[in-house]
């Protein structure tokens, strides 16, 4: 087996693989039983109460010159 051939196999076989993994990521994402899971997480940083600043905190940036 010379080397073209083997780089051939291998090229071909990344190729299948990652096009199956897309596949299988694909199926995952849009699986009807994941709906809720992504919605819950994409609400995450609406509802993070770290992210959201004091009123003590925006009261001094507003009267800071």
């Amino acid at each position: 087996m010379s080397y073209d051939q083997v780089a051939h196999i291998v090229k071909l076989g990344g190729t299948v693989f990652f096009f199956s993994f897309f596949i299988l990521v694909l199926i995952y994402v849009f699986w009807p039983k994941n709906k809720e899971k992504f919605k819950q997480a994409a609400g995450i940083p609406i509802h993070d109460e770290s992210l959201v600043p004091d009123e003590k905190q925006t009261q001094t940036m507003e009267t800071t010159p």
